[in-house]
């Protein structure tokens, strides 16, 4: 019953929502002047760039192999699943598509639809409205236990242990139980687990001061951040290569301060990039000075709420790539 009430406040949302963006055919990936402004760049990593900031990356996601069905066979894999490509022609999808789909109660296609208009930036001026209905939905097909196309539903075997089971999946185990609202580790045989599968991306806007989370190169949520001062934050693409709960703080200027210490400002959370030439010590973190977020003030780093930043840690496994764009 709370679902079915979930999908009416959220189907009225969006006619209110389409009432607003006139109704009119999206087309993603074209300017005012007809010409398009998805722009295709063959480079080391084969990405897809748009303007306004998002770049994600044109692989597709790769079926699962026979063996691993072999392998897992208390997997049970929703019919409804598919790959999608990323070189999806946003120009055949339109708010009356979405709205129907909604009416349909195809919360998984409304939702992928509407992340796709909202990362094109077709309408700046309606970014809120549209990201308030992305979260509704996602509050369905994301973050809860229902099954949804973009998970498994695994059936705990005897002997399972939470963390093997992460491992098998590619994720981590602080979002099984974030998911599946689990106070802790403890499972129990035919205890069914709902596991979110396929790849992570972050999207970082300096200017924008946004984080934008992506599963299956779709919408999961947007952050608010800081930035680095004078533009000491870089623009590059960046893997991940450390998390660190409760970090100790190692400060330019020689300091080293456990987590705790009023001198630490990382927060709760550490998520540390890859060194590049010259670009090194980079991460994601916490802090101990919330009214930093929405300002450029940080060595660098990028900063979060302390919840917030605990929400994305639980998502990023060490092959999220991290992308920052000015």
């Amino acid at each position: 019953m709370k679902i079915l009430q979930s999908n009416y406040i959220i189907g009225a949302c969006f006619i209110s929502l389409v009432t607003l963006i006139c109704g009119t055919e999206v087309i993603a990936g074209t300017n005012n002047k007809g010409e398009r402004s998805l722009l295709l760049a063959k480079a080391k990593d084969d990405v897809v760039i748009y303007k306004k900031d998002i770049i994600i990356s044109s692989d597709e996601l790769k079926e699962e192999s026979k063996d691993d069905a072999e392998e897992f066979k208390q997997i049970e894999i929703p019919v409804s699943r598919k790959a999608e490509s990323l070189n999806i022609r946003l120009e055949t999808l339109s708010l009356d598509i979405v709205d129907k789909y909604i009416k349909e109660d195809k919360k998984y296609e409304a939702r992928n639809a509407l992340s796709d208009i909202f990362l094109s930036k077709k309408y700046p001026e309606k970014q809120n409205e549209i990201k308030g209905l992305l979260d509704k939905l996602n509050e369905a097909l994301v973050f809860s236990s229902a099954p949804s196309p973009d998970a498994a539903i695994y059936t705990v075997q005897p002997g399972d242990v939470l963390v093997n089971i992460a491992k098998q999946f590619g994720t981590n185990y602080e979002l099984i139980m974030r998911i599946n609202r689990k106070s802790n580790t403890r499972i129990n045989v035919g205890e069914r687990l709902k596991i979110l599968t396929g790849k992570t991306r972050v999207l970082v806007s300096k200017k924008d001061f946004t984080l934008t989370l992506l599963l299956n190169d779709h919408y999961v949520k947007q952050y608010r951040i800081g930035v680095g001062k004078d533009n000491k934050t870089p623009e590059d693409i960046f893997g991940v290569k450390n998390k660190i709960k409760e970090p100790t703080w190692f400060s330019p200027q020689g300091g080293v301060y456990p987590y705790g210490h009023e001198e630490n400002i990382l927060g709760t959370r550490w998520i540390g990039f890859k060194d590049k030439p010259d670009l090194y010590g980079f991460g994601i973190h916490g802090t101990t000075q919330p009214e930093s977020i929405g300002t450029a003030s940080s060595n660098g780093c990028v900063r979060m709420i302390n919840n917030d930043v605990e929400e994305l840690y639980d998502f990023i496994t060490l092959d999220t790539e991290i992308i920052i764009q000015g």
